[in-house]
C-alpha cells in the first residue's frame, strides 16, 4: 500500500508540473496574475463554499479541517476550460483556456470498516492528504500603438507578453474531537513568471527595437489553519452516534507568508526579430542582471462560513471571506493591490440517495453563486467578479462495491464591470473521485 501511495503521488506530481494552462487574460499583467480557485469541481457547482464544506468522500483544501471528516481515501483529478469575452471600447477579444486543473489525494488514519467490526466507537478522527495545485496563472499578449509628437518619435509599437504561475505541493491533516474538528495544512509554493516588453519605433529609419525580459523565480514555505464545529440537530432513531441533521461553523485563517524570488533581467536593442528563425538582427545588449535575490509577501487571509445539512439529502451554505492585499508587496515584479472582501452561497440537493432503479434520483444537484473583489485595479477603479453557479455529481460504482463520482460544474460571471477592461466569461470544471475504503483495513483470520 505504501509503494503505492508514493507511486501515485509520484505520478501527480509529474502530470502536474507539465500541465501548464493555456491563458490570454490582459488582467494577469498586473499583481501575480490570476489567483486560481482553491476548490474543486464539487465546491465550485456550490458557488465555491469552502469554509464549512466537509464530506466523508470529497476533499476540501481550503479548510484542512474537513479531512478529518473522510470516510474513505479520495483521489480527485480534474480539468477545466473557460470561454472569455474581454471588451475595452470599441476593441473585443474571444479566447478559450483550460487545461489540467488539481490533483489531490487524501485518507481517513483508521478503517471504517474495521471501526464497525470492533464494534468500538473513538471519540477521535484523523486525516490526511496530498495536494499539488496552482496558486496564480500569468498569461497574455498585448499590443498598443501610439503617436508621440516630441522628439519626433512617431509611431510606437509596444507589444507585451507574460506567462508562467506558481504552484502549491502541500500537505493536509485534520484531526477530530468529538464534534470539532482542527486542520493545518503546511506547503512549498513554487514557480516561474517571465514577462517580456518589445516597444517598436517604427518611423525611425533604420527602425529599432528597445526589448526588455524579466524573469522571476519564486519559492518558499506556506500554510493555513482551520477550524470546523458540528451542532447536532437530530440523530438517527436506530443509532444515536449517527446525526442526521447538523449545523456546520467553519474558520480559516492564513498569515502573511514572506518568499524568495531570485530575478533575472536583460535589455537589450535590435533591428527586430527574423521570421525564419526567431532570433534578433543586430542585437546590442544595454544591460544584464542574474541570481538577484527579492522578496515576495503574501497576504493574510480570514474566512466564516456556516453550512446546514441534512444527511444524504440536502446541503446548504454561505461564506465570507477577507484577504488584507493592502499588505502585499513584490520587490521582484512591483505593484499596488488592494483587500478584498467575497461572499459566496450555495446548495446541494440529492432526490434519493438510496434508489436503486432511477439513477437520476441519486446524482447530486448543486446551484450556487458569489461576489467577488479582486486585488488589482485599472485606471484606479477596483475589479469586481460576479457569477451564478451550477453543478452535477454523477455517483459510479466501481469493482469491489467502491463509490466514485465524476463531478461537472459550471461558472459563469462578469469581471471587471464599470472599468476599463471587462470580461464575460464561462468556466467549466470536469472533476473526477476515486474512492477506496479498504486502506488501513487490518484483515484478521479466525
Amino acid at each position: 500500500m505504501i509503494r503505492n501511495c508514493f507511486s501515485v503521488l509520484f505520478c501527480l506530481f509529474s502530470c502536474a508540473l507539465l500541465a501548464q494552462p493555456k491563458l490570454n487574460s490582459p488582467y494577469t499583467l498586473y499583481g501575480l496574475g490570476n489567483i486560481a480557485p482553491r476548490y474543486f469541481a464539487v465546491q465550485a457547482g456550490q458557488g465555491g463554499l469552502t469554509t464549512a464544506f466537509n464530506d466523508p468522500y470529497h476533499l476540501n483544501l481550503a479548510n484542512p479541517a474537513s479531512f478529518a471528516s473522510l470516510r474513505s481515501t479520495a483521489l480527485e483529478t480534474g480539468m477545466f476550460a473557460q470561454n472569455s469575452k474581454f471588451k475595452s471600447g470599441t476593441s473585443t477579444l474571444d479566447t478559450w483556456s483550460g487545461n489540467l486543473g488539481y490533483f489531490a489525494l487524501g485518507f481517513t488514519l483508521k478503517s471504517p470498516i474495521n471501526e464497525a467490526l470492533d464494534r468500538k466507537k473513538s471519540n477521535w478522527r484523523r486525516g490526511m492528504g496530498f495536494s499539488l495545485t496552482p496558486y496564480s496563472l500569468v498569461g497574455y499578449t498585448v499590443e498598443t500603438r501610439d503617436t508621440v509628437d516630441r522628439d519626433n518619435l512617431g509611431i510606437i509599437n509596444s507589444e507585451f507578453e507574460g506567462s508562467g504561475g506558481t504552484y502549491r505541493l502541500a500537505w493536509h491533516g485534520g484531526a477530530k474531537y468529538k464534534n470539532t474538528s482542527f486542520g493545518l495544512t503546511a506547503g512549498w509554493m513554487f514557480g516561474r513568471s517571465k514577462y517580456e516588453n518589445t516597444t517598436s519605433f517604427v518611423d525611425s529609419l533604420p527602425t529599432f527595437e528597445d526589448n526588455f525580459f524579466n524573469q522571476y523565480a519564486v519559492g518558499g514555505f506556506v500554510y493555513n489553519t482551520g477550524v470546523q464545529h458540528e451542532i447536532i440537530l437530530k440523530r438517527s432513531e436506530n443509532d444515536k452516534d449517527v446525526a442526521t441533521k447538523w449545523i456546520t461553523l467553519g474558520l480559516t485563517a492564513e498569515g502573511n507568508h514572506k518568499i524568495k524570488a531570485t530575478v533575472d533581467e536583460v535589455r537589450l536593442r535590435s533591428r527586430g526579430k527574423n521570421i525564419q528563425n526567431g532570433q534578433y538582427i543586430d542585437p546590442d545588449t544595454l544591460s544584464i542582471t542574474e541570481g538577484v535575490r527579492k522578496t515576495v509577501k503574501l497576504p493574510s487571509s480570514f474566512s466564516l462560513g456556516i453550512e446546514y445539512v441534512k444527511a444524504d439529502k440536502f446541503k446548504i451554505g454561505m461564506q465570507g471571506t477577507l484577504e488584507n492585499w493592502d499588505s502585499y508587496y513584490n520587490e521582484a515584479y512591483p505593484g499596488k493591490l488592494k483587500t478584498t472582501f467575497a461572499v459566496a452561497a450555495g446548495m446541494e440537493y440529492i432526490p434519493d440517495n438510496l434508489s436503486y432503479n432511477r439513477y437520476l434520483k441519486r446524482v447530486r444537484y448543486r446551484v450556487g453563486g458569489y461576489y467577488r473583489q479582486d486585488p488589482r485595479s485599472l485606471n484606479g477603479k477596483q475589479l469586481t467578479d460576479v457569477g451564478a453557479t451550477f453543478g452535477l455529481g454523477f455517483p459510479l460504482i466501481l469493482p469491489r462495491q467502491q463509490t466514485s463520482f465524476v463531478n461537472l460544474s459550471l461558472e459563469a460571471g462578469k469581471m471587471g464591470a464599470g472599468s476599463a477592461i471587462s470580461e464575460n466569461y464561462i468556466r467549466m470544471t470536469l472533476g473526477f473521485t476515486f474512492n477506496d475504503n479498504s486502506w488501513f483495513f487490518k484483515r484478521r483470520f479466525e
